[in-house]
């Protein structure tokens, strides 16, 4: 009774206004988000997803896993006995075996260096006979030690005969000549025994020089042998159990190892069954991240770009919105629906987006600076978007408008309104009420 409808602008007097608490504000611009929305599906991440397969033929003998269990990376799944890998372990616990002794040889040959440098050190000093007979009794040598004794002994025959030579001569009891004598076949067992201790040092180097390309030798097999077991999935652990422990498996299996920690969404293996290297054993998918793959119109694909935010929902939680950002954008337009793919990448901790999940996506694709109402300003009227336009304090008119992206309760206007115009920000329901009331009047 307190409003009433002329020239499609409908009236209110005070009491009316007052009741329906209508607030009247002027159409400004504001810096407000731009989006554009698209449909989209979830998929796993490529990157991480695997189908894995045995690297050697075999037959399975254990399976660890089943379907729908999580693993971490480095597991085990299952283990395929092979006749080729226990050909493998052979040879590298033959391997093993040889660097260990080689280690052993090199070691026994510094130790005989060692020794030899302080004999020849000896040497230069002057060292007499006795104190190197000494050393000699106690030090390792291997074959070398009768091979210096023998010199050594002859150097003190002579160097004792010397001295009785010299002692008789001053007794008046030897002569000159036979002291001479004594002195010279001194000079020559001196000089043989350190040709002997040069020799012998110079076959010294020799051998550590060779024990040391031994061992290297045996070194680089060894690794040969281990980078072998690494091919085919063995942790280094596994490789010295097998050295020290080499009846513990009884024949050799090759580890089926999880390369990364991940869910198994198929599991295509049975103890028993015959492998090789093309058969599919396990199907590996780590769902802590997903892809999203949004249908952006070609339209529209000049506004998107690598690092946007994307913002997802999908049915099953309605009210969640999952983050994420564009890793990529296809170069090529699909020609029937003039469409391009736009790949966007979430985090996915609790595991709630699933492959093949249908998505809502809205891309930020910038701020811009625009006309833009709030939530409780719009109406629907059938298919019509429409806002009411104060003319006086009393008389309100309706409008079509054309809305654009909504962001934190405001709606961008792309057409029907133009800055400084007043529109009823609440209150509007009751002018749609009265509006509908005067075309039913009028029917």
């Amino acid at each position: 009774e307190d409003s009433h409808k002329e020239d499609g602008i409908i009236k209110l007097n005070e009491n009316a206004i007052k009741f329906a608490g209508i607030v009247i504000e002027d159409v400004k611009k504001m810096v407000i988000d731009d989006y554009i929305t698209a449909t989209g599906e979830v998929k796993p991440n490529m990157e991480k997803e695997i189908i894995i397969t045995s690297r050697i033929p075999g037959k399975v003998v254990e399976v660890k896993y089943r379907l729908g269990e999580d693993v971490d990376k480095g597991e085990i799944l299952a283990r395929i006995d092979s006749v080729e890998a226990e050909e493998i372990r052979a040879g590298f616990i033959g391997a093993a075996a040889n660097l260990k002794a080689a280690e052993a040889n090199l070691e026994k040959e510094r130790l005989l260096y060692d020794n030899k440098a302080k004999i020849v050190d000896m040497v230069k000093k002057g060292v007499k006979s006795e104190e190197a007979i000494n050393f000699l009794k106690d030090a390792e040598l291997g074959k070398a030690k009768a091979d210096i004794l023998r010199p050594l002994t002859k150097l003190e025959l002579a160097e004792s005969n010397q001295k009785r030579e010299r002692e008789l001569y001053q007794d008046n009891i030897s002569s000159m000549k036979e002291v001479i004598a004594a002195e010279k076949e001194y000079t020559g067992a001196r000089i043989e025994f350190q040709t002997a201790v040069e020799d012998m040092f110079l076959n010294t180097k020799q051998e550590i020089t060779k024990a040391e390309a031994e061992y290297m030798s045996a070194k680089a097999r060894m690794e040969e042998r281990r980078e072998h077991f690494y091919h085919y999935g063995f942790s280094d652990t596994e490789i010295d159990e097998m050295v020290d422990e080499p009846r513990k498996y009884g024949h050799a299996t090759i580890p089926i190892i999880a390369p990364f920690k991940g869910r198994i969404v198929e599991r295509l293996v049975t103890v028993g069954q015959v492998v090789d290297t093309s058969t599919k054993l396990f199907k590996l998918i780590d769902l802590s991240t997903v892809w999203v793959w949004a249908n952006i119109y070609e339209k529209d694909i000049g506004k998107v770009k690598i690092g946007q935010t994307v913002y997802i929902t999908v049915t099953p939680y309605s009210d969640k919105v999952f983050m994420g950002k564009i890793t990529y954008i296809s170069d090529t337009i699909d020609p029937a629906t003039r469409i391009v793919k736009v790949r966007a990448e979430l985090e996915n901790p609790e595991r709630l987006l699933k492959p093949e999940m249908f998505a809502t996506v809205k891309i930020n694709v910038g701020q811009g600076f625009s006309l833009a109402i709030p939530e409780l300003a719009v109406q629907r009227e059938g298919e019509n978007t429409i806002v009411f336009i104060a003319k006086d304090g009393t008389s309100f008119e309706k409008r079509i408008v054309t809305l654009g992206t909504e962001m934190d309760g405001y709606h961008q206007v792309l057409s029907g309104l133009k800055e400084g115009e007043r529109i009823v920000t609440k209150g509007a329901f009751t002018l749609k009420s009265e509006s509908l009331k005067g075309l039913m009047e009028e029917e």
